[in-house]
């Protein structure tokens, strides 16, 4: 694949032409590739994990070098032609995808990963977590902030809606970033923290790529842990789940706590299977630590792995499922208060039906992620407000569908999603905003509450043309 000669921009037709007309904008140099003549690089941007969206963009652009985005950037920006970075794909209802004319610029020729220095790490945005694990444990690291539990995801890609682990104590990945560099709206380039360009900084992690492109991150680290010491604990009712849960965070012992919830069979019970983890350090844990803390449940199973073993054993399950990929995956992601996270999860697990938990070919996950409350410091990440001495629990239903589904399938699943939406609302949860939903802007100003007005303003100081990441749905957004 090579770029075209001479490709340039329209501004009449408003499509991207390998004419030389008088009144055509040449492409600026690049370091890398433009591509609007090859169609296979057009399948992957066209669509998300979902599977229920499809946009076809009118070019796809592959940086040699960050300063590929920003040249790009700017004449998007000077043409109001819509913009989409786009990394793993991880989305399930377009969120990373622009229309037609419009430039996806795949973020994964940017995947370069710097030595360790100071218990800190530059990653360009591009660089999939499954590659940074491998690279800091060589080096004796960790990231501090945790990990998804599939970890062929981007950098970019999780930064920029939060990146949720089982370690309950980080907060969410974007609390443990230090600084990133971004590509304004406006064709700019520039580093962000809290000191130094702090609007940016707090518009662009977990801002849904309205304001910016991450191109690189400097993540904080922790010492890599000589062994992980894993129990998984069986519970018949979402209340002893809880109750555990809760037990082993408040002794602040253990390093992960999260439960999946296993479907019912033969007219049981679902069980709900508490997951733990210790991470050896510099001393071993007893051997009855779950037991001391649990009692009088016994672990349905305990292992010791080394970390890597450990953090990359989901993502082996997942990559190893047949036809996943081109499975429908309407998901549904929501964070709760602690004071309601209980019913509203028992709730709706008693009504979900067999699509619901992915039958008959069991290709997906029910899960709950519990989190200190205090340790989520981003302002673009909603979470419920509470008190710092308790919880936040993130509820996922990750199911998936058929390979060739009926408009009234999709149709359903989004019906449910806003019903448990609306639900979760009146509960007190908020949006984690991975999922598949209808997007609008309604949604996004009940989502934000009292900060909408500040989203919208930072939008269009940073972005002034709209042209960002319009498949999410935020504000208004150029047009080809």
């Amino acid at each position: 694949m090579t770029s075209v000669a001479g490709l340039g921009w329209d501004p009449v037709t408003r499509t991207w032409t390998t004419a030389s007309n008088a009144g055509v904008t040449k492409v600026p140099p690049l370091d890398g590739q433009l591509i609007v003549d090859v169609p296979p690089a057009f399948t992957d941007a066209s669509r998300d994990m979902g599977r229920m969206v499809h946009r076809t963009p009118g070019a796809v652009l592959k940086p040699g070098s960050v300063q590929d985005v920003g040249r790009m950037v700017a004449l998007c920006r000077e043409h109001r032609i819509p913009v989409a970075a786009q990394g793993a794909g991880h989305t399930t209802y377009g969120q990373r995808l622009v229309g037609e004319n419009g430039l996806a610029i795949d973020m994964r020729t940017l995947d370069g990963i710097e030595p360790v220095r100071r218990n800190r790490v530059v990653c360009e945005a591009g660089a999939l977590w499954s590659d940074v694990v491998i690279t800091l444990a060589e080096q004796g690291f960790r990231f501090r902030g945790g990990l998804t539990g599939y970890l062929n995801l981007t950098v970019g890609g999780t930064l920029s809606v939060g990146g949720i682990s089982p370690n309950y104590q980080c907060g969410a990945q974007v609390d443990a970033v230090e600084r990133i560099q971004v590509v304004t709206g406006q064709g700019h380039t520039l580093w962000a923290s809290a000191a130094e360009n702090r609007d940016v900084f707090a518009g662009a992690l977990a801002g849904l790529g309205q304001v910016g492109i991450i191109t690189q991150a400097e993540l904080a680290l922790a010492p890599l842990p000589q062994r992980v010491h894993t129990w998984s604990v069986p519970y018949s009712t979402a209340a002893d789940a809880f109750r555990a849960m809760r037990t082993v965070m408040t002794q602040n012992v253990l390093d992960e706590v999260y439960c999946t919830v296993r479907p019912p069979e033969h007219d049981a019970q679902p069980t709900f299977l508490v997951q733990l983890a210790y991470y050896e350090v510099d001393a071993t844990p007893p051997r009855n630590i779950v037991d001391t803390l649990l009692a009088p449940i016994e672990p349905e199973h305990y292992e010791t792995k080394t970390y890597l073993d450990h953090v990359t054993l989901d993502t082996a399950v997942i990559d190893g499922w047949p036809v996943w990929e081109n499975r429908i995956k309407p998901w549904f992601d929501v964070f709760l208060p602690d004071s309601s996270a209980e019913a509203f999860v028992e709730n709706t697990i008693k009504a979900m039906t067999a699509a619901d938990w992915s039958q008959p070919h069991g290709q997906g996950f029910v899960l709950l992620f519990p989190h200190r409350a205090d340790r989520f410091r981003r302002e673009r990440l909603r979470v419920p407000r509470q008190r710092s001495d308790e919880f936040v629990w993130l509820f996922d239903v990750l199911n998936s569908g058929s390979t060739m589904p009926s408009q009234e399938e999709v149709e359903q699943m989004l019906t449910r999603n806003a019903q448990w939406l609306d639900t979760a609302r009146e509960a007190g949860g908020t949006l984690y905003p991975i999922g598949s939903q209808q997007r609008t802007n309604e949604l996004w100003q009940r989502h934000y509450g009292p900060d909408w007005q500040d989203v919208l303003n930072t939008k269009a100081r940073l972005d002034p043309a709209g042209i960002l990441t319009p498949g999410v749905g935020i504000g208004i957004h150029a047009t080809t």
